[in-house]
C-alpha cells in the first residue's frame, strides 16, 4: 500500500512538474522570439467565419467548411488551456456576415446560405453569451451579405454588401436602434448610403466612427479589390474618406479590429496596382491620424481567417489557402 501511495505521490508530482514547465516554456518563448509558432489544429477548417474576442476568447460562428459549403458549427478557443469548446449551433448554416459585441450578447445580420445566387439573407440574430441561447430580431428591408455590421452607441448599422444575384453592390444604410429592441418596438430605418458600395469589406468601430475599410466590386464578375476606406461619423450622419490603403484589399472581416487604440488587419485577398488578385499574407495596422503602415506577415497567404489579440499575442487560424482550399492550421505569434 506504501509503495501504491509513493508512486501515485511521484505521478501527481510530474504531472504538476510538467504543467508548470509547459506554462514557462510558453512563457519565455513569447518572451524571446517573434518568429509564428503552430497550435494543434482547429476541431474544423472554418473560412469566412464570424469572429469575436470576448473575454480573453476567440469565438467562431459559422463560415465555410468546404468548398462553398456553409456550416452552423460555432465554438470558442481559449489561449489559457489551448482548447476548443463547441457551443450552440447557428440557427441557420452561414457565413459572409460581421459578428458586433453588445455587452454580452453576440449581434449578426444577412449572410449566404452556401455560395450561391438567390441564397443570401435577411436574417438578423443575437446570441445570448451566458445563457448559450439565439434570438431572432426583426429582418434586414432586404437580402445581404458581405456588408457591414457595426455597433455605434445604442444603435446596429448595416450598409453595403451583395445583393440576391451575388454581384450587384447595394449602397443601402439601415440603422436598428437596440433600446427600441429591448421595448419590442425596433424596425430598421434607412440613414446615409455607403458613398461607393462594395463588398466583403472590413468594418470596425474607432474613436467612436465606423470604417468600411477596402472591400471589393462585384463578386461572381470582376471582384475588384479596393483601397478605399470610408468613415461614418454617426452624429453627423455622414461619410467621409479616410486613409487609402496600400494596395486594393477584401476578405478581411473576421480578421480585422481594434487594439491598443489601432486597427489591425491580417490577410485577405489584395489586387496590387497594375497586379492579378491573390491572397494576401501582410499585417497592417492603422493609427489614429496616421497612414496604413505593414507590421508583419503571416506563415502563408491566407483568405478570410480567423484572428484576434489576446495578451499581446495574435491568434490566427483558418481561412482559404491556395484559391478556397479551406484549411485548419492555428498560429500564435507574439506581437513585436
Amino acid at each position: 500500500m506504501r509503495i501504491i501511495l509513493n508512486f501515485m505521490r511521484s505521478y501527481r508530482s510530474l504531472h504538476l512538474t510538467l504543467f508548470i514547465n509547459l506554462i514557462f516554456i510558453n512563457f519565455l518563448w513569447a518572451q524571446t522570439t517573434s518568429e509564428w509558432r503552430a497550435l494543434p489544429k482547429m476541431p474544423e477548417g472554418k473560412w469566412e467565419p464570424g469572429v469575436i474576442n470576448f473575454e480573453n476568447k476567440l469565438y467562431l460562428f459559422g463560415g465555410y467548411k468546404e468548398g462553398v459549403i456553409s456550416s452552423k458549427r460555432s465554438e470558442y478557443f481559449d489561449p489559457s488551456n489551448l482548447e476548443w469548446t463547441q457551443i450552440q449551433e447557428l440557427p441557420s448554416a452561414i457565413t459572409h456576415m460581421n459578428m458586433v459585441l453588445d455587452k454580452r450578447t453576440v449581434w449578426f445580420a444577412g449572410g449566404f446560405k452556401d455560395g450561391y445566387k438567390g441564397h443570401a439573407i435577411a436574417e438578423v440574430w443575437n446570441y445570448d453569451i451566458d445563457l448559450d441561447r439565439y434570438t431572432a430580431a426583426p429582418l434586414l428591408p432586404e437580402p445581404r451579405a458581405g456588408g457591414g455590421l457595426a455597433l455605434a452607441g445604442r444603435e446596429l448599422h448595416y450598409f453595403g454588401g451583395l445583393k440576391l444575384d451575388r454581384d450587384t453592390d447595394a449602397s443601402d444604410h439601415w440603422v436598428l436602434n437596440l433600446d427600441d429592441w429591448e421595448m419590442g418596438t425596433a424596425e430598421w430605418e434607412d440613414s446615409t448610403a455607403m458613398p461607393t458600395p462594395r463588398n466583403q469589406f472590413s468594418t470596425v468601430v474607432f474613436q467612436d466612427e465606423i470604417y468600411a475599410i477596402g472591400g471589393q466590386f462585384n463578386h461572381d464578375t470582376q471582384q475588384l479589390d479596393q483601397p478605399r476606406v470610408d468613415i461614418f461619423n454617426p452624429k453627423d450622419n455622414a461619410w467621409r474618406s479616410g486613409p487609402e490603403l496600400p494596395k486594393g484589399h477584401s476578405h478581411a472581416e473576421g480578421a480585422t479590429f481594434v487594439h491598443d487604440n489601432q486597427i489591425w488587419m491580417i490577410g485577405g485577398h489584395t489586387t496590387p496596382t497594375g497586379g492579378s488578385k491573390s491572397q494576401d499574407r501582410d499585417i497592417l495596422t492603422l493609427a489614429a491620424d496616421g497612414q496604413w503602415e505593414k507590421v508583419g506577415e503571416l506563415p502563408i497567404p491566407l483568405s478570410s481567417p480567423a484572428a484576434a489579440i489576446i495578451n499581446d499575442i495574435l491568434y490566427v487560424g483558418g481561412g482559404a489557402s491556395g484559391g478556397s482550399s479551406v484549411q485548419a492550421n492555428f498560429w500564435m505569434w507574439p506581437l513585436p
